[in-house]
Parts: structure tokens; C-alpha cells; sequence
């Protein structure tokens, strides 16, 4: 019902807040119309310290369904969803360029599991991952395979212009669509903006710029 929609619409709309509680500790409030389909507010905090490979984090959401037109109308549906997430990049060895991410927490039909998802990035910037998620739905109800399952693709935009830029193009294709196991898809989430910024990704950029 979004994607048929072949009049002018607002895919996204939002303010977002970002803060430095402590060196380690980052935070984001963002609002408005987050997606497509949901708009409200998303909150973020996130651990990081800059010479770790390891982060921790949590993000909890309150948001409605918006209208077909993806204008400023809403349904009524409502939901808080959240999730506790663990990242862990690998810097060395035969598996670096690897990034693991575990998340647990509620998702936007009200079940709860987990997704498990794997990323490798490349020198030029690419990321390449694939995801898993399980959840409390039963079979019948999530439908074929049971659980939700897809692979990612992200691309720098300074890679095809030559511009400096952090935006990044990315898509993800799955098998099906369904409800289960479906978050809302915030954009400048945490993580990808912090790490960009921290030792791993700025010795491999050095190297790309003597290149």
C-alpha cells in the first residue's frame, strides 16, 4: 500500500539531537516522520570507547502507523518497540573488515526475539551483510520459514561522485516481507556514525588516502 502510492509524498521527515554524555557514552533523540510507514520518537544511547572493539547499546521507540499517502496523516496503530544490541568489530587476523551485532527486544508487531546480523566492509567502503531474525510468532503467523532473513548492501556516495561525503546508499533484499520481526527504520542511528570516527576506521582510511 506505500509503494503503490504514485502521488507526491514525504518518505521522511525528523529533528535529531546528539549528544556526549561522557568520552565513552553517546546519545540520539530523534522525531518526526522516522519512515515511510512509522513516524513518533526514537531514543539511542550507545557505549563505545574509541580503542575498543566492542559497543554496547539500547534504543526504545514510540511511534504510530502513518497514513498510505505518506503525507501527515496517522492509523491507529500504536507500539513501543526497543531492543539491547552488541556489536563487535574485528580489527586483525583473517576476519578483519567483520562486524557482529546481536539485538534483543520488542519489534513493530508486538514480538519479541532476536536478530543476529554479519557485515564485511571493504577498502573501498562497501559493506556487505546478512541478517537472521527469530522471534515469538509462531509459524502459521510469520508464515514461509518462520523467521525473517535478508542481505545488506551499503555503498558510499563519495565512492561513485569523488565528492567527500558520509552519506551512504543501501538497500536490503530479503526473501519475503511480513510483520514479524520488523523494526523501524531510523536513519543516523548510532554506531555507524560513531565508529566512522574511532581508531579501526581512521587507520584504514590514512592508508586509503596515501593510496
Amino acid at each position: 500500500m506505500y509503494t503503490g502510492n504514485s502521488s507526491p509524498v514525504i518518505p521522511e521527515l525528523t529533528l535529531a539531537y546528539y549528544a556526549k554524555a561522557t568520552p565513552n557514552i553517546y546519545t540520539r533523540v530523534t522525531a518526526g516522520l522516522l519512515e515511510r510507514a512509522y513516524g513518533g520518537v526514537s531514543a539511542e544511547v550507545l557505549w563505545k570507547p574509541a580503542d575498543s572493539n566492542l559497543g554496547i547499546g539500547a534504543e526504545v521507540n514510540r511511534v504510530r502507523k502513518r497514513d498510505f499517502d505518506q503525507l501527515f496523516s496517522f492509523r491507529d496503530y500504536e507500539v513501543t518497540t526497543g531492543r539491547v544490541s552488541v556489536y563487535y568489530e574485528v580489527t586483525q587476523g583473517f576476519a578483519k573488515g567483520f562486524t557482529a551485532q546481536l539485538d534483543l527486544g520488542k519489534y513493530l508487531a508486538g514480538d519479541k526475539g532476536a536478530t543476529v546480523s554479519v557485515t564485511r566492509e571493504f577498502a573501498n567502503g562497501w559493506r556487505i551483510g546478512a541478517f537472521a531474525t527469530k522471534t515469538d510468532l509462531s509459524a502459521e503467523q510469520f508464515g514461509e520459514g518462520s523467521f525473517d532473513k535478508g542481505i545488506s548492501l551499503s555503498i558510499p556516495i563519495t565512492w561513485a561522485t569523488g565528492q567527500p561525503t558520509r552519506d551512504r546508499a543501501s538497500t536490503t533484499l530479503r526473501s519475503l516481507s511480513r510483520d514479524g520481526g520488523a523494526r523501524v527504520d531510523v536513519s543516523g542511528r548510532l554506531y555507524d556514525r560513531v565508529r566512522d570516527a574511532q581508531d579501526a576506521k581512521l587507520y584504514d582510511g590514512w592508508g586509503r588516502f596515501w593510496r
